[in-house]
């Protein structure tokens, strides 16, 4: 018989099957916690635990109640009752029902997205703040006593629930900037983003892939691309812009539409600080080129899912233009005014001018739109050495000496970010509230945070966003603190 160094106060993770969404959540918090424990970590699904292993272990329960039998039945026993939303969870620490001098850890997400973020929850806040004994505060302390470790002694019993307050929550970037895709998206995981759009100026050969790993992570797909945006010619030339409709949906059929993506994003002629071009008026000629798009897509490829982005400068002195746009289609609002619109978070001039149009814009269409927006105020391109993409390339697969590398020469912008972000935060965090109130979450917003190597880190600013898309109705010092919790974060 081998010896018992550690005691018998132990932990056992206890998943759904170990495959497909159960299997993201279970390694994402068997990687965690193995390396605070001095003993090797169990691990077993649900269906084959053993009555000597339920009374035994501090059980660690992930998954839903769908997944998990052994979560199905401490519903049964009414013990933890999960939320109904998939992207919400309830965590539970208690005694164990079947030895009171050990613990059970409830993971338990209203679906796979939502387990997952629990995990994530549990990892990073419930952990750092109860994890310690005494006056040790911090997770994977392990001191030279036998008892000195996680788990090892009764941890603070807790009952709550999380439930994102906005529906979408993600990035748009192009897609030549991002270095390492799995780890991107990975990042994106472990923040509660479940949205990115991708643009393209051609479709990357691995884009099938992309999407099927993003999927595996509960993270939609929107491939970005032009519909007349970035090249000159004549908006008042129907047949022009006919032309654009028509290669447009050529695009999408040869290249997009069997990939398996969740919509599509378009820009067209919005972004100038002109309320005219070509002796038409923008706001009026747009909408009716976008009502066209709507209509010939859904013709040729049924109810799939369209996303026009829209740069307000040109159009915000003609809203009841923009009102005429079919409902069908989702406007992805940007440029809509000062800082988190613009890219620098310094940038605050004429922000009461911002509140009153976001409030506008929030329901321009009636009560029931689904709005859109892209933030900024993080990263972007450099533009001044900007190049299209010429033909077909290779996503996301640079090596990691690179990334490394890249986001060693990015600290120095990523402190400057942060630091703007701690000073002018409460505006964004503002903005944010407009938009939850307004929508009573039925929203859908991105930061744009490109080229910053977030596959590497998650500057604190970056952080500060998820937390505000994810729920915004707490005070701004608790956003940030929850941000900074995060161990993939970086100050």
């Amino acid at each position: 018989m081998y010896a018992n160094i550690y005691g018998d106060s132990r932990a056992l993770i206890v998943c759904g099957k170990y495959e497909g969404r159960d299997k993201q959540s279970a390694d994402y918090l068997y990687g965690e916690l193995a390396p605070q424990l001095p003993y090797v970590l169990t691990i077993c699904e649900a269906d084959s635990l053993t009555p000597k292993q339920e009374e035994y272990y501090n059980i660690i329960a992930i998954g839903t109640k769908q997944s998990n039998s052994y979560i199905a039945r401490l519903c049964d026993d009414g013990i933890i009752t999960p939320p109904d939303n998939k992207d919400g969870y309830r965590i539970k620490v208690c005694d164990n029902p079947k030895n009171s001098q050990r613990q059970i850890f409830i993971l338990a997400g209203g679906g796979d997205n939502g387990a997952f973020y629990a995990a994530s929850c549990f990892i990073n806040k419930y952990l750092f703040e109860y994890g310690g004994k005494g006056d040790q505060y911090a997770p994977g302390y392990s001191g030279p006593a036998a008892n000195d470790f996680l788990f090892a002694y009764k941890l603070k019993e807790v009952d709550f629930e999380d439930i994102p307050q906005i529906a979408e929550r993600g990035i748009w970037t192009w897609g030549h900037v991002i270095y390492d895709y799995k780890r991107f998206l990975n990042n994106m995981a472990h923040q509660r983003m479940n949205i990115i759009t991708v643009w393209n100026d051609t479709v990357p050969i691995n884009a099938k892939e992309f999407i099927e790993y993003a999927h595996s992570l509960g993270i939609k797909v929107i491939w970005g691309f032009s519909m007349g945006w970035g090249y000159a010619y004549d908006i008042s030339d129907d047949n022009t812009l006919n032309k654009i409709i028509a290669d447009a949906a050529e695009n999408y059929r040869d290249n997009y539409m069997g990939l398996g993506g969740d919509g599509i994003y378009f820009q067209t002629f919005t972004e100038t600080k002109d309320d005219s071009k070509d002796g038409i008026n923008i706001a009026e000629r747009v909408a009716v080129f976008v009502n066209n798009i709507n209509k010939h897509f859904r013709e040729q490829f049924g109810n799939i899912r369209i996303q026009f982005g829209l740069h307000a400068t040109s159009v915000k002195e003609h809203l009841d233009k923009i009102g005429t746009i079919d409902p069908k289609i989702e406007i992805v609002w940007e440029d809509c005014g000062s800082f988190p619109y613009e890219y620098n978070p310094k940038s605050t001039e004429g922000y009461e001018e911002t509140k009153a149009f976001t409030s506008q814009i929030t329901t321009l269409r009636g009560e029931n739109e689904h709005f859109s927006a892209v933030l900024k105020g993080s990263s972007t391109l450099s533009w001044s050495t900007f190049e299209h993409q010429m033909d077909v390339f290779n996503m996301g697969v640079w090596g990691n000496r690179y990334v490394k590398d890249e986001y060693a020469r990015r600290k120095g912008f990523w402190r400057i970010k942060n630091v703007l972000w701690l000073k002018n935060g409460e505006l964004a965090h503002e903005i944010h509230e407009i938009i939850r109130e307004k929508t009573k979450g039925a929203a859908t917003i991105q930061y744009l945070i490109e080229a910053g190597v977030f596959e590497e880190k998650i500057s604190l600013s970056s952080a500060i966003a998820a937390q505000l898309m994810w729920n915004s109705n707490r005070k701004f010092l608790d956003i940030v603190y929850e941000a900074g919790l995060m161990s993939d974060v970086e100050f």
